[in-house]
């Protein structure tokens, strides 16, 4: 059970820090997504995917550091982690881990052999279909009570529709489609959208009220009320923008209308980016991978002036990654707020440090956005 406080009254003043930058009010400095995640009983990737007591471990000493350690801006959270694949396992298709025990499920095989199959498909019960499905479920309903739902859970990964279809078809089959076959492809799409609808629709129920959730995907930071919609696109790095508006755009935009337009999700790089505002209207950013968007920054800053924000997850060691914040903040400012999104796992740096190096960028981010 949940046996320390959360100050309700300070983290609402944190949240609305978050709802100021999303509505580009002024801020003192931009919120800091960072969470303190050691892991002093050495748990692989694997070990808390297996063991739904152990990722709940993890996560209450996640929500206690932060909270500790953590100055400001922390909104405690936690990530419901059962892998990616939790819908095309629904779907009938057979999962596998690999021989690293960092690694999370995937899929074994394609579970269509023709594109004829995809009629064929039935949609899921999801109360009780899918084991990592029905893992996700029932680790969503624990967890809200452990944490006596003061604490924002993640949705499960829905991993997005062109992803799954990709997973369910075969890669190679999908980037056929989608020059040979599009009608069957759009078919599959909105039957892979109605899934996650569906998905989405009970998580909700079970968990009591959509403002339970961070989002209604993966994305683990907290989004706004009325801006909990998810997707991700992460096969639109590989596709141009005409393909996108497509096929990814009509789907996405019928999960931002359902759940209030949030964020999308692409690791990087990004072709579509002047697409992602532009045509899902009810979209209010994306979260991105640094790692494999920095490329991208001066299209972003244009794609996204003054409107949209931006996640950044940033991975590595905090003097690396707090210059790759600054590098951030001088590519994109005064025209686009970013969030930085990073989390510390080594000890051996001491978390308020790293939190005031992020600080003091955030902060001279907030005046070359706002003014003094």
């Amino acid at each position: 059970m949940l046996d320390f406080y959360i100050p309700e009254g300070l983290i609402e003043q944190r949240k609305q820090k978050v709802r100021d930058v999303w509505s580009y009010n002024k801020v003192d400095h931009i919120p800091i997504q960072m969470s303190v995640d050691y892991n002093p009983w050495n748990y692989t990737m694997q070990d808390e995917l297996m063991d739904m007591e152990k990722q709940l471990q993890l996560r209450l000493l996640s929500v206690i550091n932060s909270m500790k350690h953590l100055p400001d801006d922390y909104i405690p959270c936690m990530f419901i982690n059962v892998g990616c694949v939790g819908i095309a396992s629904a779907l009938g298709a057979e999962i596998h881990y690999g021989d690293n025990p960092q690694q999370t499920p995937g899929v074994k095989k394609p579970i269509l052999d023709k594109v004829e199959d995809i009629y064929r498909l039935k949609r899921p019960d999801p109360y009780k279909d899918g084991l990592l499905l029905q893992e996700y479920m029932k680790r969503l309903k624990y967890f809200r009570e452990k944490t006596q739902n003061k604490v924002a859970v993640s949705g499960l990964d829905m991993n997005g529709p062109m992803a799954v279809a990709s997973d369910i078809l075969g890669s190679e089959t999908v980037y056929w489609m989608m020059m040979e076959a599009r009608e069957d492809l759009k078919y599959l799409l909105d039957f892979i959208t109605e899934v996650i609808v569906g998905i989405t629709d009970a998580a909700i129920y079970i968990a009591g009220d959509i403002n339970s959730f961070t989002s209604t995907d993966f994305f683990y930071c907290w989004c706004p009320e009325g801006h909990k919609g998810h997707v991700s696109s992460d096969l639109c790095a590989s596709y141009s923008p005409q393909l996108f508006r497509q096929f990814d755009i009509p789907v996405n935009n019928r999960i931002f209308e359902k759940y209030g337009g949030g964020l999308l999700h692409n690791c990087g790089p990004n072709p579509c980016a002047f697409d992602y505002l532009k045509h899902q209207p009810e979209n209010h950013g994306v979260d991105l991978a640094y790692t494999y968007s920095k490329g991208d920054l001066e299209k972003l800053k244009k794609a996204f002036k003054g409107t949209g924000v931006i996640y950044f997850y940033y991975e590595g060691k905090p003097e690396d990654v707090i210059r790759e914040y600054r590098e951030t903040m001088e590519a994109l400012a005064p025209d686009v707020a970013a969030f930085p999104v990073y989390s510390l796992s080594d000890p051996q740096y001491e978390p308020e440090m790293v939190y005031e190096d992020f600080y003091k960028i955030s902060r001279e981010y907030a005046r070359r956005i706002w003014g003094s």
